[in-house]
């Protein structure tokens, strides 16, 4: 199936192995499960071990893969070789395959320079950050994506949680300009950089996602960390063109709104948690792809609500999928069963309508029906 411009997609239920979206015979259980996109220890598929709970028992939509575990001793947590990485992703499409649901996601962030989850792989080491590639013609960026793209085809993870296409208003930005994040302050230098990284990625099949809508280039503060405040400092109609723009050129898989508030969208609610705030996306700017939450476990979530109650209000404002950057699958009070548990829950009760379930599925069939 060739791609479309998301923005004037009808979207086309995707035939897979296992379930249809919409199909009725399929378990409730196993249609939430499919929302989410989560992380755990471990370099290689054992028996009984996490991924196969998560793959098989609960029936997780997709893995989230790193280098490095953040404050661990060791450091090492799922990316150590290519032929390690490559071992590893085989044996979990070969468990996607044995229990109904492949393709199986497999994600990773590698944005370049300070966010990149292939360094430890020999050649990578030195993927050009966005800032230092913002200063080069497009095309440099091109070939930079090309070798990210390329190597992570080969080693079978098939979505890369990039590019970045904030732009960098405030250069005291922590998150964003100090690590190098943003490909410029200038957003059409963003756009054509953002759209090279996208075509690199597609000649390679693999699946990218945008990042951090609408905007967290003007941000004083680190979502990580606690809630950030971007009402007095956004300038929606300079953060926004990138969106409109790759939209406009059908290079749009995936968008990852942002923990931040901008009270003059939504006076009580950060933007994972808006209705208010994914609709500029989806009814002004006309995208029906994957919202895809940023990562539920980051100080401004934990700080603010229980992290069963933050995913059953991201997926009542319109996120297709959550991303939880941790958990282990045996236990019961582990963030993937807890937000498993919470959304079962909230649609039982009919606070989360059924139909909201299947739009969501229906999305992400339509987005794995992209994998080569």
């Amino acid at each position: 199936m060739k791609r479309a411009a998301l923005a004037v997609l009808t979207l086309t239920l995707a035939v897979l192995p296992g379930a249809t979206a919409g199909d009725e015979s399929e378990p409730l259980d196993r249609k939430i499960a499919r929302m989410l996109l989560v992380g755990t220890r471990g370099s290689e598929v054992k028996s009984g071990g996490d991924f196969e709970r998560f793959v098989c028992d609960l029936g997780v939509g997709g893995i989230l893969l790193f280098d490095k575990t953040a404050g661990s001793r060791s450091g090492k947590r799922n990316i150590l070789s290519r032929f390690q990485l490559q071992m590893l992703t085989e044996n979990l499409q070969t468990l996607a395959e044995r229990c109904g649901d492949a393709p199986l996601l497999i994600a990773a962030d590698v944005e370049g320079g300070k966010v990149n989850r292939l360094s430890g792989l020999e050649g990578l080491e030195d993927i050009k950050s966005a800032a230092w590639l913002g200063e080069h013609p497009p095309i440099r960026t091109h070939d930079e994506a090309s070798r990210i793209a390329a190597a992570l085809s080969e080693s079978g993870v098939n979505w890369n949680l990039a590019p970045v296409v904030d732009v960098a208003i405030n250069p005291d930005n922590p998150i964003i300009a100090k690590l190098g994040r943003s490909f410029s302050n200038e957003p059409s230098v963003v756009t054509e950089h953002a759209k090279a990284f996208v075509r690199a990625h597609r000649k390679y099949g693999v699946l990218t996602c945008l990042k951090h809508f609408p905007g967290h280039g003007s941000s004083r503060a680190d979502s990580h960390k606690g809630a950030v405040d971007i009402t007095d400092t956004a300038e929606p109609d300079v953060e926004l063109q990138p969106y409109r723009e790759m939209l406009y050129s059908g290079l749009v898989d995936c968008v990852m709104p942002g923990h931040l508030f901008n009270r003059n969208i939504d006076a009580n609610n950060m933007v994972t948690l808006s209705t208010a705030s994914i609709a500029i996306l989806r009814e002004e700017m006309g995208f029906n792809g994957i919202v895809l939450s940023d990562d539920l476990q980051m100080g401004a979530i934990r700080k603010s609500l229980p992290i069963g109650e933050a995913a059953v209000q991201a997926v009542l404002a319109g996120v297709d999928m959550i991303t939880l950057s941790y958990s282990r699958a045996r236990k019961r009070r582990g963030a993937a069963r807890t937000v498993h548990r919470a959304l079962m829950a909230a649609v039982e009760d009919g606070r989360i309508p059924q139909s909201r379930i299947e739009e969501a599925n229906q999305r992400i069939l339509y987005f794995k029906s992209q994998i080569p």
